[in-house]
């Protein structure tokens, strides 16, 4: 292609658009604006975002069901972390647009 555009499969489309909107939830993009800081369990989530646990563990459960995020448990906590393949890409896209609404 002549104009800079490159061929990518129609999947690739269909894959950025359950990113976004699953990205589309304030919510969701609290938390994982608060995961690109580190890692955190649902109490640490919850305190930090003032959202109730069952809101915050259902938002959880959809960004991990779709590899947004990894968990570990480590006892009876769970801690979530932004998945390492996206952080960097997630994580500074979500910072900007933040830091643009913000200034």
């Amino acid at each position: 292609m002549s104009d800079g555009a490159f061929q990518v499969s129609g999947m690739v489309f269909e894959r950025a658009a359950e990113v976004f909107g699953l990205l589309s939830a304030p919510v969701r993009l609290r938390i994982v604006d608060a995961l690109c800081a580190r890692e955190m369990n649902v109490s640490e989530l919850i305190d930090r975002l003032g959202v109730a646990q069952a809101n915050i563990s259902q938002h959880l459960s959809l960004l991990y069901r779709s590899g947004m995020l990894t968990r570990r448990r480590e006892g009876a906590l769970v801690y979530y972390r932004v998945n390492a393949e996206q952080a960097p890409l997630l994580c500074g896209a979500v910072r900007s647009v933040i830091g643009r609404a913000a200034a």
